[in-house]
């Protein structure tokens, strides 16, 4: 019998990498890109480089899974990467575009012989996500109960720098205009990595921790001023003074196209896009296959 799957998937090798390996699962705002009925050049493109999923990376190390915002786009993401398993999550703040594809995680529960993932964000966010997520905070199992909730256990994650698996975290508050977001500083085998997908400034603490990682990603929503995101041009204003091995800006908008933000930025400090891979430590990314950018396109 042919494997259909096979058409709706690519092969990738994220499940055997070793090295630290950093996986752009989704690079677009909290719309996504294209946007419901919007008729825009950049929502009717057809570049696979222009369909941005709601943002989200997937790191992983000796075949350990960690995961920066289950997005509401998650289930897709995980299909389309074959992602083979979350052993742990970070969530950056609880806005709906960053954590509604949580419940698609009891699928990992069951692919890892039911184990508990444990979700980890700062104590503002870690509010925030018992409160959505009370349903399965406050499951009481019953005895024949045949209701499927995830098993997540919600901790929060202290000041200090803490190790999950292999990855030593470092997290830092960061404005998100009135709201809060959280910053990740992410070690492991003397590799770095550095990610904050939405601010709209960073403390000094968050300068401090990014500067020269190997791979930072910087929200860059558009050109136009926003009051809780970085604009793509503070975006890179910020890399070229922390000069990251390669810095992209993430969370972009249906404003401007791929291709129009590569000619501006021909240089390592550049757009994000989805499926963009980088072991931590090389100075350029993996070139996508020619199967990956077919099937990016929705």
């Amino acid at each position: 019998m042919p494997n259909y799957r096979s058409q709706y998937n690519f092969p990738t090798d994220i499940s055997g990498t070793t090295e630290p390996t950093a996986l752009v699962l989704g690079s677009g705002t909290s719309t996504g890109v294209p946007i419901i009925q919007c008729g825009c050049p950049v929502c009717l493109s057809t570049n696979p480089f222009d369909h941005r999923l709601r943002t989200s990376v997937y790191l992983s190390c000796d075949g350990f899974g960690l995961l920066i915002d289950p997005s509401a786009d998650f289930r897709l993401q995980a299909l389309r990467y074959r992602l083979p398993r979350i052993d742990a999550v970070l969530v950056s703040h609880a806005h709906a575009d960053h954590v509604f594809g949580m419940d698609e995680l009891r699928q990992y529960n069951r692919l890892q012989e039911d184990a508990t993932i444990n979700i980890y964000s700062r104590d503002f966010a870690n509010k925030t996500l018992t409160e959505i997520f009370s349903y399965i905070v406050n499951f009481k199992p019953k005895a024949n109960d045949q209701m499927y909730r995830p098993q997540l256990n919600f901790c929060i994650l202290p000041e200090s720098p803490y190790k999950i698996g292999p990855f030593t975290i470092e997290s830092f508050i960061i404005p998100h205009g009135p709201a809060k977001s959280t910053g990740f500083r992410i070690e492991a085998k003397g590799k770095t990595f550095g990610i904050a997908s939405d601010c709209s400034e960073l403390t000094e603490e968050a300068m401090d921790k990014f500067t020269g990682v190997d791979f930072l990603l910087l929200d860059g929503l558009r050109d136009r001023p926003h009051p809780s995101h970085f604009s793509i041009g503070t975006a890179v204003e910020k890399m070229q003074i922390l000069k990251p091995k390669i810095g992209r800006f993430i969370h972009i908008s249906h404003d401007i196209s791929h291709s129009d933000l590569e000619a501006r930025y021909p240089e390592n400090y550049g757009p994000a896009y989805d499926g963009m891979k980088v072991i931590l430590g090389n100075p350029t990314p993996e070139t996508p296959s020619k199967e990956a950018l077919n099937y990016i396109k929705f």
